[in-house]
C-alpha cells in the first residue's frame, strides 16, 4: 500500500464557521441512518445539545488532512472488501500521528478543544453498547459531524478539497481526515 499525506489548513471565526456550516437537526438525520448510531461515545444520541460544545470560541484552525492513494495501490484494490481494508487501513496509520498531534495542540493552546475524525481509543470496541462509561473520557473527541457540521462544504469553501466517495465500490484516490482546533 502506497500512499502520500498532505495538509491544508484554513482559520476562521467561530462565529462564521457556525452559522455558515453547522446544521445540528439536518447532521443529526444523517446520523439516525447509520450503522453505528449510539453505539459510540463520541457519536449522538448525546446527553449534551450540540449547539452548546462551540460555546465561547473565538476563532476555529480547520485541518484537512488528505490520504492520496497511488496508481498501483488503486488497481490492487480488485474488490469492495480490499478497497474498504486499504483505506481503513491508511486512516488508522494516519490517524495514529495525527491525533497526538491534536492533543498536543490542545496543550500549547489552553481553553482549546478539538474536534476530531472518528474515536478509535478502544481497539476491543466502545462500551457504550453495554451501558457502560466511556473508558476514555479525558481523551475522547467528537468529529465536526457528530455535533452537526458540514465537513464536506467546508473542505470545499475553505480548505479547496473535494471530499471523495467511492461509488462503484474501488479504492478513491484520497480519502481526506476533517479535523479543528477551537480556541478561545
Amino acid at each position: 500500500m502506497n500512499y502520500t499525506v498532505s495538509t491544508r489548513e484554513a482559520t476562521v471565526a467561530a462565529d462564521e464557521l457556525i452559522s455558515r456550516y453547522r446544521d445540528v437537526e439536518r447532521f443529526k438525520q444523517y446520523c439516525l441512518q447509520c450503522p453505528g448510531y449510539g453505539k459510540s461515545w463520541s457519536c449522538p444520541p448525546f446527553d449534551f445539545d450540540p449547539r452548546t460544545c462551540s460555546d465561547g470560541y473565538k476563532s476555529v484552525r480547520l485541518m484537512g488532512t488528505i490520504i492520496e492513494f497511488d496508481n498501483e495501490t488503486r488497481i490492487a484494490c480488485k474488490t469492495t472488501e480490499e478497497a474498504i481494508s486499504v483505506g481503513r487501513q491508511a486512516m488508522e496509520n494516519v490517524w495514529k500521528t495525527l491525533l497526538p498531534q491534536l492533543y498536543e495542540m490542545e496543550r500549547n493552546e489552553p481553553g482549546s478543544r478539538c474536534f476530531t475524525f472518528r474515536c478509535v481509543l478502544c481497539p476491543e470496541g466502545c462500551t457504550r453498547p453495554q451501558g457502560k462509561p466511556c473508558r476514555h473520557p479525558e481523551q475522547m473527541r467528537h468529529s465536526l459531524e457528530s455535533v452537526g457540521f458540514d465537513i464536506e462544504a467546508m473542505a470545499r469553501d475553505l480548505l479547496g478539497i473535494t471530499l471523495e466517495w467511492s461509488a462503484d465500490g474501488s479504492l478513491a484516490k484520497h480519502i481526506t481526515l476533517v479535523t479543528a482546533l477551537f480556541s478561545r
